[in-house]
């Protein structure tokens, strides 16, 4: 960090770092957590890691559908294109309607 462009670079990434953790902190709160709480106590165990993903790579909700092994083949869709899908469906039936 010999030059001033150096820490202004760095000092930005570590504000940018802060207020993520902040945000998350944030959100932890609003779910319920309290102060005694380990995750709003130590609040830097945010920086890699989501308030609401219990951190489990096997978990039904938290989990990609398509890594998981409790999903069947067809369930293997993620919801975003679960719901494109099903819109595109319902658009072929209005349109089948139609005439």
């Amino acid at each position: 960090m010999s030059n001033e462009a150096e820490k202004a670079r760095v000092s930005k990434r570590r504000l940018k770092d802060e207020n993520a953790v902040r945000k998350q902190v944030k959100i932890a709160k609003a779910h319920g957590l309290t102060d005694k709480d380990k995750q709003i106590k130590q609040p830097h165990r945010y920086a890699k890691h989501h308030a609401m993903d219990c951190g489990n790579p096997g978990c039904v909700l938290c989990s990609n559908p398509r890594h998981n092994k409790m999903y069947k083949t067809k369930d293997k869709l993620t919801i975003q294109e679960r719901k494109f899908f099903q819109n595109m469906d319902d658009a072929k039936r209005f349109k089948d309607d139609d005439e």
